[in-house]
């Protein structure tokens, strides 16, 4: 494969991983490349400089010989490794690369990961990327909306297919088991909500209650601004979405690590327990409103 050998303009992941390696590397004391490769016992020093160059893409062997030869856990880079792999091969097929990935190096020394970033600049690139890994999604997908104005007023062509890959996605036709959950935050003040979002929250649940794989819950949101959104995609990525001032201003980055993961699954899971599925929250309002929501 090209984009694993020897180049003259190697592709941003390989690049981004090699500087993952050359921070292990810091970490340990700044062995010698020789003394790597010894311990290695798989290839010589002059593969190891290409490794931590960013001139040669290791494959998963050689990666998990280098972490041990550095004293970590081979584990702690699976997931890094796969993602710039994945990367690697797209761009061989002729896909559009993704944004970079910039490496975020956290301390070693504290039993911390060392983490990859990518990150997206304004609204079309964050979508364009979540919408992408929405339609490789294997079984789960979580997901949070909470802003001060409904979707539909956000609508770019980039978001907008973010939205209806994910609900395409839950309601395909397959064998395997699949779950969508998205917590919606509906602006609320004074106990009322939001008439702008409260009608969309109803036009929404009617459009999604027949898919069985799909379900949506309302946090009641009375901060005067937008929350940190977030996509839970599987077991490994963790999309964070900022916004706000101008409406379709918005950026996130995204992180690909089965334990970085963790923290927002739970966090998303302790939000989802305590919250009031859509349908019973837009009937208890309605009943409560005299059936306007406002």
């Amino acid at each position: 494969m090209p984009a694993r050998g020897t180049s003259a303009q190697p592709h941003p992941a390989q690049l981004a991983f090699a500087a993952v390696l050359r921070e292990l590397r810091r970490a340990a004391g700044k062995p010698t490349e020789e003394a790597i490769a010894r311990k290695m016992a798989c290839c010589g020093r002059s593969s190891v400089s290409a490794m931590l160059n960013g001139r040669r893409f290791p494959s998963w062997e050689h990666t998990a010989a280098f972490a041990r030869a550095v004293d970590t856990n081979p584990e702690k880079l699976r997931a890094q490794w796969v993602g710039a792999s994945r990367q690697i091969e797209e761009a061989a097929k002729g896909s559009p690369a993704p944004r970079t990935p910039l490496p975020l190096i956290s301390d070693p020394q504290a039993g911390e990961a060392v983490l990859a970033a990518h990150w997206y600049r304004n609204n079309r690139e964050f979508y364009e990327a979540a919408g992408e890994r929405a339609r490789q999604a294997r079984s789960e997908i979580r997901v949070t909306y909470t802003r001060r104005y409904p979707p539909t007023q956000y609508t770019t062509p980039a978001s907008a297919a973010y939205f209806k890959a994910i609900l395409d996605w839950a309601g395909e036709d397959s064998d395997d088991e699949r779950s969508v959950r998205r917590i919606i935050g509906v602006p609320e003040r004074d106990g009322r909500p939001d008439a702008d979002m409260f009608a969309w929250a109803r036009q929404h649940y009617d459009d999604t209650r027949h898919i069985l794989t799909y379900e949506a819950s309302v946090l009641r949101w009375t901060a005067a601004a937008d929350g940190l959104n977030m996509a839970l995609i599987d077991d490994s990525v963790v999309f964070l979405a900022f916004s706000g001032g101008p409406r379709q201003k918005l950026n996130g980055l995204s992180i690909e690590d089965p334990t970085f993961m963790t923290y927002f699954a739970a966090y998303f899971d302790q939000l989802w327990a305590a919250l009031t599925p859509l349908g019973t929250y837009l009937g208890d309002m309605e009943q409560n409103t005299g059936g306007t929501g406002a």
